[in-house]
C-alpha cells in the first residue's frame, strides 16, 4: 500500500471490529443485533433499531471516532430506513437527507482500503451487495454514467458485452458451486479481457478507465478476488487500484448501474468469515460450509478483531527500541531470575482478565518446568549404567536434585499449540497426559468451551496449578462467560502467544495440534540452532521445498521479536493471507511473494529433516521409526471431506500406545518409535505401527512447487 495515501497509515494491531468499545455504544451488542438479523426466516435482514440510529445522528462525531466502520454500517441501513419511511419526515426533507447520507457515506467509504472493510466483523459489503436493488429517490438522475459510455474503443474491449456477462459470472458465484460445475464461459470473457490489458496495463488500463470506468472497476476487483483466494502477490496492485477508483466514484453512481460491483465487493467480504456471516450471502461458498468445519481453509476463517488482546497487551512493553532490549534481557536471565522479574510486575500491574490469563499460563508452565523432579529419568536405586543405557545422564549425588537426568534444554523454552471445535475436545486429555508423560511444559490456546473445559479439567488432573505441566488459555473466555456457549477459534491467537512469549524473552516451539511428538525434541533442537547459529528452526514438506507451519521454534532475542511484531501486524491486517505462505515469503525461505509485504530484519532460518525426524504425511515419510520425532497430518493436495477423522483416529491409535501401561518407553530412550520397534508382536505398541505405514514412501517424492 503507498504510504503517500492517508488510507494507508494504519495503526498497528487495530481494533477495527471495536470489540469491547462502549463509546458512544455498545458496538458488542449492536453487532449481536445484526448476526441476529442474519438468521431470520425471511432470509437475511440488515437492520439497526430505530432509536440506535437516531442517537448514532446525534453521536455522529464520536461514534466515527471511536468505531469508524461501524459508523459506515449504520450509516448505509439509516440511509436505506430513511427511503422506507421509517423516519417521519416530508417527502422533500426526506429526499434532500437520502442526498446529503449518500454523499457522507460516499466520503466515509472511500476514507479506509477496501481489505479493511471486507476484513472487518462488520458487514458493509454484504449490506451494499443486499440494498443494490433498492432504488433510492434520486438513482434516475445518475442511469447515465459521467465515468465513460462503454462504447468498444482503442481498448478493443467490448464492454456491453462484458457487462451481460459480469452480471451471469456473479451470479453463478453467488451458488456455492464445487470446482468444475457452472459454465466456464463467463469466466473466459473475463479472462480475454484482462488479458487486453495485459499486453500493456499502464496504457490500455488508463484506457480502459476512460471508456467504461465502471467496467474497468469490476475487471479490478475481479482480480482481487482471484488474488485473494490464492496467489496473493498482486492483490497489493488491483487492491490499490479498486481503491483508487472507489474514492472518487460515488457509491449511488455504481448502485444505480449493472455492473455487479457490490456483489464482487460481498464476495470478498465473506472470503475470510466464518458460517455466522455466510448467512449474509447465502449460497456463495456454500460448498465451503457444506464440509461442517473439515474443509481445508475452514481454520483460517476469522475476523479482524478476534486478537482479543489490545494494542498494549500484545506489546506489553511497548514497540521501541528500549522495550525491545528489555525484551533480550530477560531472554538471557535464567529461569528463576525470570520469574522473580516478571512477578512483580504481574502483581502490581492493572492487567485485563483476558491478557492476566494469558501472563499466568505462562508463568505456571514455565514455573512447573523447573521442578527438578521433572528431569527425573531413573527410579529409586537405579544404576549408573541403567541410567546410561536409557539415554539419560548421571550426575554424582547432590542434593534435592535426582542422579539419573534426561537431557534437557539449556535455555528458557515453551511450547505451545492451539485448538478449538467440538470434535477436537476428546484429543485433549489425550494430549495432555502425553506432554506430561513427556515432561514438555505447554501452553495450549484452547479456545470455546468445549475445548477450553477439556483442557482446564484435564490440566488439573495431572497436577492443576504450580505443579502442572500444562496450562490452559482461552482468549475467547470473557465473551463465552455471556452464557453463550461459543465454539469459535482463530489460527490468529497461536501467533499472540507465540508474539508475547517472544516479547517476554522466552524461546518459542509452536506447533499444530493434527500433530504427534514421538520424543522429547527440545534439547536436540537446541543444539541444532547453536550449531547453525539459527533464530528460527521450522519443518518442510517432504515433497515441496516450502517451510511448513507444523512445527515453529524460534529463539526470543531482541530481532526475533521485532520480526514476529511486523508478521504479526502484517498477518492481522490482511486477513486473507496465508500464514505459511507469509512465513516462508517474509523470511526469504522461498521466492514465494505476498501482499503489501513490510521490510523485515534479517533472521537466520533453518529448515528441519523432513524425512524421517520432522515429518509430514502429504509427501510420505522415509521410515525410519529409530528417528521420528514429530509427525505432522499435513492436508493431501486433492483433501477428502473425511481427512480430519483421518487424523483424530491416527492420533487415537498413538495416544493409545504411547499412554499404555505396557508401552515400555523408559528401555527405549523415552523414544514412543523405539519402542513400538521393540514391542512384543501382540502388545497395542505394537499394533500401533501400522498406523503411519500408509503415508511411508521409499525414496523421496518428486518436489512440488511452493504457491
Amino acid at each position: 500500500m503507498a504510504a503517500a495515501d492517508p488510507r494507508y497509515a494504519l495503526t498497528l494491531f487495530e481494533n477495527w471490529d471495536c470489540i469491547g468499545v462502549r463509546t458512544p455504544f455498545a458496538w458488542d451488542d449492536v453487532h449481536k443485533q445484526i448476526l441476529e438479523g442474519f438468521g431470520g426466516p425471511d432470509g437475511p435482514q440488515f437492520r439497526v433499531h430505530a432509536d440506535l440510529l437516531a442517537s448514532f445522528e446525534q453521536d455522529f462525531d464520536s461514534s466515527l471516532q471511536e468505531c469508524p466502520l461501524g459508523s459506515v454500517y449504520i450509516a448505509l441501513v439509516g440511509m436505506y430506513s430513511m427511503r422506507d419511511g421509517q423516519i417521519g419526515e416530508s417527502q422533500q426533507d426526506k429526499l434532500e437527507s437520502i442526498r446529503k447520507q449518500a454523499e457522507r457515506l460516499s466520503i466515509m467509504l472511500g476514507q479506509l482500503p477496501i481489505l479493511i472493510i471486507a476484513g472487518s466483523r462488520w458487514p458493509v459489503h454484504e449490506a451494499l451487495q443486499h440494498f443494490r436493488r433498492w432504488p433510492l429517490p434520486f438513482h434516475q438522475t445518475h442511469q447515465t454514467s459521467p465515468f465513460g459510455d462503454c462504447k468498444q474503443g482503442a481498448t478493443g474491449i467490448d464492454w456491453q458485452q462484458l457487462l451481460e456477462v459480469s452480471g451471469k459470472w456473479s451470479e453463478q458465484g453467488m451458488l456455492g458451486l464445487d470446482p468444475g460445475e457452472g459454465s466456464s464461459e463467463y469466466t473466459s470473457t473475463i479472462i480475454a479481457a484482462l488479458e487486453k490489458i495485459a499486453q500493456d496495463p499502464s496504457a490500455i488500463g488508463d484506457a480502459a478507465q476512460d471508456e467504461c470506468t465502471l467496467g474497468f472497476l469490476f475487471i479490478c476487483l475481479v482480480q482481487t478476488v482471484a488474488a485473494t483466494a490464492r496467489q496473493t502477490s498482486t492483490l497489493d496492485v488491483w487492491a490499490v487500484a479498486v481503491d483508487s477508483m472507489l474514492g472518487y466514484v460515488p457509491f449511488f453512481t455504481i448502485s444505480s448501474s449493472r455492473w455487479p460491483i457490490f456483489q464482487v465487493l460481498a464476495m470478498l467480504s465473506i472470503l475470510s468469515k466464518g458460517p455466522e456471516y455466510g448467512q449474509a450471502l447465502p449460497g456463495f461458498q456454500s460448498d465451503v460450509y457444506r464440509w461442517a468445519g473439515a474443509h481445508p481453509v475452514f481454520k483460517n476463517f476469522r475476523a479482524f478483531g478476534d486478537l482479543r488482546l489490545s494494542r498494549d497487551e500484545i506489546l506489553p512493553f511497548g514497540a521501541d527500541q528500549e522495550a525491545l532490549m528489555y525484551s533480550q534481557m530477560l531472554s538471557r536471565m535464567d529461569g528463576l531470575q525470570w520469574q522473580a522479574a516478571l512477578g512483580n510486575w504481574r502483581i502490581t500491574a492493572s492487567l485485563r482478565p483476558g491478557f492476566r490469563n494469558a501472563l499466568d499460563a505462562v508463568m505456571q508452565a514455565l514455573r512447573s518446568s523447573l521442578h527438578p523432579g521433572h528431569v527425573e529419568c531413573g527410579h529409586s536405586g537405579i544404576s549408573r549404567a541403567d541410567c546410561i543405557q536409557r539415554g539419560c545422564s548421571w550426575r554424582d549425588s547432590v542434593p534435592q536434585v535426582p542422579s539419573c537426568q534426561r537431557k534437557v534444554a539449556k535455555r528458557k523454552l515453551l511450547l505451545t499449540s492451539f485448538v478449538w471445535g467440538h470434535e477436537w475436545s476428546r484429543m485433549i486429555p489425550r494430549f495432555i497426559a502425553w506432554m506430561h508423560k513427556l515432561k514438555m511444559a505447554t501452553v495450549l490456546v484452547s479456545m470455546g468451551k468445549s475445548c477450553r473445559d477439556a483442557c482446564t479439567i484435564a490440566a488439573q488432573a495431572v497436577g492443576g496449578f504450580g505443579s502442572g505441566l500444562v496450562t490452559c488459555w482461552d482468549p475467547f473466555l470473557e465473551e463465552d462467560s455471556s452464557g453463550l456457549e461459543n465454539e469459535h477459534g482463530s489460527i490468529l491467537q497461536r501467533h499472540a502467544m507465540i508474539h508475547l512469549l517472544l516479547h517476554l524473552g522466552v524461546d518459542v516451539l509452536a506447533f499444530d495440534f493434527d500433530t504427534f511428538w514421538f520424543q522429547d525434541a527440545r534439547a536436540y533442537l537446541e543444539e541444532i540452532a547453536d550449531h547453525k547459529k539459527a533464530d528460527v528452526l521450522m519443518t518442510k514438506h517432504l515433497d515441496s521445498d516450502c517451510l511448513n507451519m507444523g512445527l515453529l521454534y524460534i529463539r526470543s532475542s531482541a530481532q526475533t521479536a521485532k520480526w514476529y511484531t511486523k508478521y504479526f501486524a502484517w498477518l492481522h491486517l490482511h486477513p486473507y493471507e496465508d500464514e505459511q505462505r507469509g512465513m516462508n515469503a517474509l523470511l526469504g525461505f522461498t521466492k514465494q511473494k505476498v501482499s503489501f509485504a513490510p521490510e523485515m530484519p534479517q533472521l537466520v532460518t533453518f529448515a528441519l529433516d523432513d524425512a524421517n525426524e520432522f515429518a509430514s504425511s502429504r509427501g510420505g515419510w522415509l521410515g525410519d521409526w529409530h528417528n521420528l520425532r514429530f509427525f505432522h497430518w499435513v492436508n493431501p493436495v486433492e483433501t477428502t471431506s473425511n481427512w480430519r477423522d483421518v487424523k483424530l483416529a491416527d492420533l487415537d491409535s498413538l495416544y493409545l500406545a504411547a499412554l499404555h501401561s505396557s508401552t515400555d518407553l523408559a528401555s527405549h530412550g523415552w523414544a514412543l518409535g523405539a519402542a513400538i520397534l521393540g514391542a512384543p508382536d501382540m502388545s497395542i505398541a505394537k499394533q500401533t505401527q501400522t498406523v503411519l505405514e500408509d503415508f511411508k514412501v521409499s525414496q523421496h517424492p518428486e518436489r512440488r512447487s511452493c504457491w
